[in-house]
């Protein structure tokens, strides 16, 4: 039996195994890379291609051609325009792309196991609600995935570097900044090695991709002004911009100055950038994260002084600028993790091994507690308030140890009612227009009751953040019927029983 970690990241995945003994290592695929760029390419011969050749064509055939779909996971596109991703008259939904990402990383660690995966744990950010939870586990299904449960990815790489240090009794901060998303949690990690979330912040629509993007709009400025190009006005100049942009922006991480050549439908355009050009481009996403990260420190109700160790994770966590600005917050050096790239998928291995019950019990991972984490948004109903105005009712706060449920007791806004329809909110404040709709649902009494009449409602959380809703007669306690919520974000039964039948027909290489 192996069940497998696996880092479904918005610019990158990874997949790892972790032995009985708790020794992990990252799978690399037939071409010896681990770190596999999530992009999709649909050949016109029908096949589908994942990872570094997927993303060379975005050049050559940028239609067929998907990145950065984890950012609209739960929606129904991630296209910024809102219009849908189409290749060959499909229409390609976010956990559809994401399914075929999963299903090569799927492929990838049973060919270097040699037999089935008979399970994984799935990494999403922290800040990611209930939707693109949901969607993330639709995802695994479509890629006939057996999912055993989803992490956070904070935690995740807190799990990995825990193994990895000789630390204990500690106060954390893990800082991940990844090519899509953006995570802050603060954690505390007991003697006995017992892990608690303390606090979670973050942005799940921000990392390295906003990064390169705002090189290429210097990019697109300077070649304008200097040689008279649009560098935006073609698909295939566009994505070569694109591609130097990310190479100069990581090594602006190590040097002081970048050049690259930029296509340009005629003589190519010397492009060069600093890394102080590049940090002043930026600094508004500098000073957002670091205000993120006070709010959630001040949440944890943690002081600077209690921060034992910040832990630098992902990627674009390699930006000077971010372990200066944390360095200046905190008083001392962030601590980057030893595999930057891979201790996600590494931490979602070791869980896995852990919680499959094959750890050996002279090892430490037999000892390794099961993290407990926390709701990262409050749940609530649409009620109405004494004024009779629509506002959210909360019955879980954000913060919240999951598994969570909780109850609270609305009424009747009318006489002779006999359904209830209730919608669920995501999101901590009354007022609804700081609030995501979740999804709808109806209960029925069964017979008519007066105004003011009780009605309970139960709402909890999962370990993996997934709702379930309930309502209940206020004064007889009976049930009065589990609430199914409509996704609206998300598949269909019906939807997903075709789109299981697509993929299961595309070869991925």
């Amino acid at each position: 039996m192996s069940i497998i970690g696996i880092d479904l990241g918005t610019t990158n995945s990874a997949v790892a195994t972790t032995n009985s003994m708790g020794i992990t290592s990252t799978i690399a695929g037939r071409d010896g890379v681990r770190i596999v760029p999530s992009v999709v390419y649909f050949d016109p011969a029908g096949d589908v291609v994942v990872g570094t050749r997927a993303k060379s064509m975005a050049v050559m055939e940028p239609q067929r051609v998907a990145m950065l779909f984890k950012r609209g996971m739960g929606e129904p596109t991630f296209l910024g325009d809102g219009s849908d991703f189409v290749v060959d008259g499909k229409i390609w939904r976010p956990e559809e792309l994401s399914s075929l990402v999963l299903k090569k990383m799927k492929t990838m660690a049973e060919e270097e196991l040699g037999h089935p995966v008979s399970g994984a744990i799935v990494t999403v950010p922290a800040y990611f609600g209930e939707l693109e939870r949901a969607a993330t586990r639709d995802a695994a299904a479509l890629a006939g995935l057996p999912l055993i449960r989803i992490i956070n990815e904070p935690t995740a790489a807190a799990i990995a570097h825990g193994l990895d240090s000789d630390a204990r009794a500690r106060n954390i901060l893990v800082f991940d900044l990844g090519g899509g998303t953006f995570d802050v949690t603060v954690m505390r990690i007991e003697a006995t090695g017992e892990m608690t979330v303390l606090s979670t912040g973050g942005n799940h629509k921000l990392g390295g991709a906003d990064f390169d993007s705002a090189i290429v709009e210097l990019m697109a400025e300077r070649a304008q002004a200097e040689v008279g190009a649009d560098i935006l006005a073609e698909d295939w100049m566009l994505s070569d911009a694109r591609d130097k942009a990310e190479e100069i922006k990581k090594e602006l991480s190590t040097v002081d100055s970048v050049s690259r050549p930029l296509q340009t439908g005629g003589r190519p355009f010397m492009f060069t950038l600093t890394r102080a050009e590049f940090e002043r481009a930026i600094e508004d996403t500098i000073q957002d994260v670091g205000d993120t990260t006070e709010v959630t420190l001040d949440d944890s109700g943690l002081s600077v002084d209690d921060i034992d160790t910040v832990l630098m994770v992902g990627g674009s966590a390699r930006v000077p600028a971010f372990a200066a600005l944390l360095e200046k917050m905190f008083g001392k050096v962030p601590t980057f993790s030893r595999n930057l790239d891979e201790d996600v998928a590494r931490g979602a291995s070791i869980l896995a091994t852990k919680v499959s019950g094959t750890a050996d019990p002279r090892s430490e991972l037999a000892a390794l507690a099961i993290p407990t984490d926390i709701a990262s948004h409050g749940l609530g109903v649409t009620v109405n308030n004494e004024a009779g105005e629509e506002i959210n009712g909360l019955v879980v706060q954000a913060g919240t140890p999951v598994p969570a449920r909780s109850s609270e007791t609305f009424y009747a806004a009318s006489d002779g009612q006999t359904e209830v329809y209730l919608r669920i909110n995501e999101g901590d404040e009354e007022d609804l227009a700081f609030c995501r709709l979740l999804g709808t649902g109806n209960a029925s009494f069964g017979r008519p009751v007066p105004a003011g009449y009780p009605i309970r409602i139960d709402i909890s959380y999962n370990e993996e953040q997934i709702v379930e809703v309930s309502a209940f007669d206020g004064e007889t306690n009976a049930r009065i019927g589990e609430v199914r919520i409509r996704r609206e974000g998300t598949l269909s039964d019906d939807d997903r029983r075709a789109a299981y039948a697509a993929i299961e027909a595309k070869g991925i290489s």
